[in-house]
């Protein structure tokens, strides 16, 4: 039955990814036009403040998303943001899927902090006792989700009191790996720096091997040019925007050298957690990570892809799209997680 529908029912060939950030909502649209997919629109909205927090304030969220709704989208792709998604990857030996279900949520209770009726669990197969490079291994790798049922269900009516209906809620690295490291071989890291958290994959050969929320973002940039200059947030973020990590350019910028040693100096808190995560993945799997991919707004930093590569002393680089886009303009890396929960609905 459902093979017939399949065939008589129009099939979609447009689709919306929807990122919620802390500064800002971004929303993408992506169209399957002569079998190739292709960008329709990117767009942001500023995020109500303290969105993904308790307290916040959830109509000014569902104004911001009727906005959405007023291009004529009707339904979404979005994500649960900040920390409230637990996530693990764990390896289990090979069984069939009722008992993989019942093993994954066993383990995932390890790492809750609340009752486990309070929350929703997912389990994701990510190998089958295979690598991806044709080396067969004992067991599996089997990625464990956690996220308060609380938290869907506030989120889900209020996307739908906006006027638009959330046919998945993905996560982060899954948009990641979509969009960087489906199609990859060698072993490949890709990191999207948001304001307060990061969001980090790592595949082999096109599979997924670890992921890790980090719990550090874009702001401690922002914090420190406003302790360091006296400036308010919104200058404070003008001036990174504007500036370059490359010590030879500082003369012509606002602040000069004194706030390119602020930036590299408060960049070393993220290439630290970067490199602490590189540090387990390489002693977990016996193997070094090979490239780095940046994306997220932060990302845009001038220089910050060569001071990564010196920190971390492998190649790193911004992620790019093989898309056609709007305008014809280069792609920004802010909405790469937008993006990838858009092309679930192609893969």
């Amino acid at each position: 039955m459902k093979d017939f529908l399949q065939k008589i029912l129009p099939r979609k060939n447009q689709f919306t990814g929807v990122d919620i950030g802390t500064n800002w909502i971004k929303v993408v649209e992506v169209r399957i036009s002569g079998g190739m997919a292709e960008i329709v629109s990117l767009k942001k909205y500023p995020s109500p403040p303290g969105v993904w927090t308790e307290q916040f304030d959830e109509e000014h969220l569902v104004e911001v998303l009727s906005r959405v709704r007023t291009e004529g989208i009707h339904e979404v792709i979005a994500c649960i943001g900040g920390e409230k998604v637990i996530s693990r990857v764990v390896r289990f030996p090979l069984m069939s899927d009722k008992e993989l279900a019942a093993a994954a949520e066993i383990e995932i209770e390890k790492y809750l902090t609340s009752p486990s009726d309070q929350f929703i669990f997912r389990h994701v197969r990510l190998d089958e006792g295979k690598t991806g490079d044709g080396d067969v291994e004992e067991g599996q790798n089997v990625l464990l989700l956690a996220v308060p049922a609380s938290t869907v269900y506030r989120y889900y009516g209020i996307f739908s009191r906006a006027g638009l209906t959330v046919t998945a809620f993905d996560i982060q690295v899954f948009a990641l790996w979509r969009l960087f490291g489906r199609n990859t071989t060698g072993t490949l890291a890709v990191i999207d720096i948001g304001s307060m958290t990061s969001h980090l994959v790592i595949t082999r050969n096109g599979r997924i091997r670890f992921v890790r929320v980090l719990p550090v973002g874009g702001s401690v940039l922002t914090r420190a040019i406003m302790d360091t200059q006296g400036v308010g947030a919104s200058e404070a973020q003008q001036m990174q925007e504007d500036a370059s990590l490359l010590r030879d350019n500082a003369g012509s910028l606002s602040g000069g050298r004194q706030l390119v040693e602020i930036l590299r100096g408060s960049l070393m808190e993220i290439a630290g957690e970067v490199q602490r995560s590189l540090n387990f993945y390489s002693v977990q799997e016996g193997a070094p990570v090979e490239r780095l991919i940046l994306s997220g707004g932060t990302s845009k930093l001038k220089g910050l892809p060569l001071f990564m590569q010196d920190v971390l002393g492998i190649p790193v680089g911004i992620g790019t799209v093989d898309l056609p886009l709007p305008g014809g303009e280069g792609f920004d890396p802010a909405y790469a997680i937008a993006l990838g929960l858009a092309m679930r609905g192609i893969y």
